[in-house]
């Protein structure tokens, strides 16, 4: 379990360009949820994510995982427990190395290296049939660079290498958004295939209502750095597009957009 508490977060501070985007403000993640963080540009859903991950710290205010306090705790360290996506597919991966190299690092993330050379047979075989149940083709590219696959196939490797250890959470930044709408939809079905296959617990900020309602088992829409919508389970299988839609259409009037 995730606990954001009391968070505060001011970018800019004491200049004319400061900006507020939360005051203390409150946010759980139970284990084994799927939630879609969706709002509006500057609703503060990224720097959620960012703080959960350790990409930013609170100014004010507590991040606890499992009651343990890691609101000081650097991005790299909690990279041990936690994977990530990004909205830009070259984020997750090493362009210049190749998808069995890419594979091997992120197997022994958090592990000390040894001067061992290569990979064994036995890791190799393991490795092609996990990139094989993607069902790209990809296990015949194993020793392709990764900077030469397409966006799709990169974030499909991307979400192989975030969960080939075991994690606390899945987070999830947008990272359908760079794809075009095919290939999001495949990558957004192998993420839903992952998560239940492994019970992960996830969080995944995106713009796509129907993703949001689609996929998941909590729906968190946020606005000006505050929650105004939070459905779970049977609660959130009752909502249709047009109810967040109206929603989210409702608060761009009333901020003047």
């Amino acid at each position: 379990m995730i606990e954001l508490i009391d968070i505060s977060k001011k970018f800019n501070a004491h200049t004319v360009n400061e900006t507020t985007v939360f005051s203390d403000f409150n946010f759980t993640v139970e284990k084994g949820q799927f939630i879609s963080v969706i709002g509006s540009n500057g609703s503060g859903k990224t720097t959620l994510l960012n703080i959960t991950a350790g990409s930013i710290l609170p100014d004010v205010g507590k991040v606890l995982l499992n009651g343990k306090d890691i609101t000081t705790q650097p991005e790299f360290i909690r990279a041990r427990r936690f994977g990530r996506v990004f909205q830009d597919p070259s984020k997750g991966v090493a362009s210049n190395m190749t998808i069995m190299e890419n594979l091997s690092l992120a197997d022994n993330k958090g592990k000390m290296f040894g001067l061992t050379r290569g990979v064994s047979k036995k890791k190799f075989q393991e490795y092609q049939d996990m990139v094989a149940s993607i069902g790209l083709g990809l296990e015949d590219k194993m020793h392709v660079k990764m900077g030469a696959l397409s966006g799709g196939q990169r974030q499909s490797v991307s979400l192989l290498m975030a969960t080939m250890t075991p994690i606390d959470i899945l987070l999830l930044d947008e990272h359908t958004a760079a794809l075009d709408p095919k290939t999001a939809e495949v990558v957004m079905q192998l993420t839903n295939k992952i998560i239940k296959e492994k019970n992960l617990t996830a969080l995944m900020v995106t713009h796509n209502l129907r993703y949001a309602l689609e996929y998941g088992n909590r729906i968190v829409m946020m606005h000006q750095g505050h929650v105004i919508l939070d459905k779970k389970d049977k609660e959130k299988e009752k909502l249709v597009v047009d109810d967040v839609l109206n929603l989210f259409n409702n608060i761009s009037i009333e901020v003047g957009n």
